[in-house]
């Protein structure tokens, strides 16, 4: 019960009231300009509630609790080329779809947590914003290395917003571990697993955004346990979503 609590509480993320101020992720540093250029920030009433990722000049990936709400495709923002969440290009979106087997249900894992936003007009392809490529293996074997970025919390408990992106290293876990590590609600292999140790990890406010391995994206940050506990985080696993994305 305690894990679903806590599921719940960083899957909600995206419907925290305005007045909450966006903090980063635990244990991370800050972002270098142009370092994360698929990096995006999604926002609503000009406050930061989600990560994303560009995979083109018109679509971002991210995780489909963050736009679960059909007005969003009017009011959310989607702000590209910055690692200052309040600075940045501002684009407004065409339409979002969410993966169709995609419910909401904790108790599945958040399931096919993973949406496309597809923007009104293309980006620009600069030093500081641009896509990357999709995961062309399945990353989770436990032999790599890869980083996540947001602008989650920097601790549980914290408040204090942090205008800048940060990032960490992380060790890719194997579905096997994954899977043992997560067995209520229990993950499967379309989801993938992150673990550098206690005290790094993701929090709220990064959810949607990416885990990169070898330049590519291969997950999207799902849920974990609040916050950098010394538990495996938990992504979207792109590989075995290919299809999906292809088709948007």
């Amino acid at each position: 019960m305690m894990k679903l609590a806590i599921l719940l509480v960083v899957a909600t993320v995206a419907k925290q009231a305005y007045g909450d101020e966006p903090e980063a992720i635990v244990g991370g540093k800050d972002a270098m300009p142009g370092q994360f250029r698929c990096q995006v920030s999604l926002q609503v009433d000009d406050f930061h509630m989600c990560g994303g990722c560009l995979i083109n000049k018109t679509h971002v990936v991210t995780a489909a609790h963050c736009v679960d709400d059909p007005d969003y495709v009017n009011t959310m923002t989607v702000v590209t080329g910055t690692i200052n969440w309040k600075g940045g290009e501002r684009h407004k979106i065409k339409y979002i779809r969410p993966h169709p087997g995609y419910t909401g249900n904790e108790e599945d894992a958040l399931a096919n947590d993973i949406a496309i936003i597809t923007l009104k007009w293309p980006i620009e392809v600069n030093a500081y914003q641009g896509p990357i490529p999709l995961a062309d293996l399945d990353y989770a074997t436990g032999n790599y290395r890869g980083t996540v970025s947001g602008w989650g919390k920097t601790s549980e408990n914290s408040r204090s917003a942090s205008l800048y992106l940060q990032w960490m290293e992380t060790n890719v876990l194997s579905t096997e571990r994954c899977m043992s590590e997560h067995t209520d609600p229990q993950t499967t292999v379309r989801h993938i697993c992150a673990l550098e140790k206690s005290g790094k990890g993701i929090c709220n406010g990064d959810s949607g955004g990416p885990l990169i391995v070898n330049g590519q994206l291969c997950g999207v940050v799902s849920w974990g346990v609040p916050c950098a506990m010394g538990i495996s985080d938990v992504f979207t696993n792109i590989y075995h979503y290919l299809p999906f994305i292809k088709e948007s």
